[in-house]
């Protein structure tokens, strides 16, 4: 379950209220391909949206292999040390396999350019900050980006996002609910989950 979660991390009260509900929507979701772009060590996140999940940043993870680790072995069923494997893709790629709460999760972290190399199709997008930390990757901020990126979502699908440059409206979504989500940013902006109700 989801749900429960939210209460294995240090979230605020007002964060642990708008992710409970997150939580209770992707569930009934089942989501099969969760995508998180953002920073690759923010496992408290990832996990919420999914026992899949693809961790997109543009920078390698290797940096934030103990902090990865360390977070899920907090959290996971048993001792035994989560190891990290290399996946054969033509980037740089990792993969963490642990269980929580008696469910199996799979963490793939990707090192690429998320406007190039999301999956065929995902049930739950979730952007973090939208702006990347390298000059020569897409930037989400751009619509065309962002754009190509929803178009990638299954109908009933999610997106999960806390500072958004265009409106998800635009691209067939509609606005769930709106709440308190925590961010590395300058910016102060709540988080908004959306569902996919039609195609553009």
């Amino acid at each position: 379950m989801l749900t429960e979660r939210v209460d294995l991390f240090d979230f605020s009260r007002k964060e642990r209220r708008f992710l409970k509900v997150v939580c209770r929507e992707i569930e009934e979701f089942s989501p099969e391909i969760s995508v998180y772009a953002g920073s690759s060590d923010d496992v408290e996140h990832g996990l919420l949206i999914g026992n899949r999940i693809i961790f997109i940043d543009s920078h390698t993870p290797e940096i934030n292999v103990q902090s990865i680790r360390r977070k899920l072995e907090s959290v996971a069923d048993g001792t035994k040390r989560v190891e990290p494997r290399v996946l054969n893709k033509p980037f740089p790629s990792w993969c963490f396999e642990t269980a929580i709460a008696g469910e199996k999760v799979v963490l793939e972290y990707w090192c690429a350019d998320a406007t190039k190399v999301l999956p065929e199709k995902m049930d739950v997008y979730f952007v973090k900050v939208p702006l990347p930390k390298e000059a020569n990757v897409g930037c989400l901020c751009e619509e065309k980006n962002l754009r190509f990126a929803l178009s990638r979502i299954v109908k009933g699908g999610y997106f999960l996002e806390r500072e958004c440059p265009i409106q998800p409206e635009k691209y067939g979504f509609k606005l769930v609910i709106s709440g308190e989500l925590s961010g590395l940013s300058i910016y102060k902006a709540k988080g908004n989950l959306y569902r996919k109700v039609s195609e553009p």
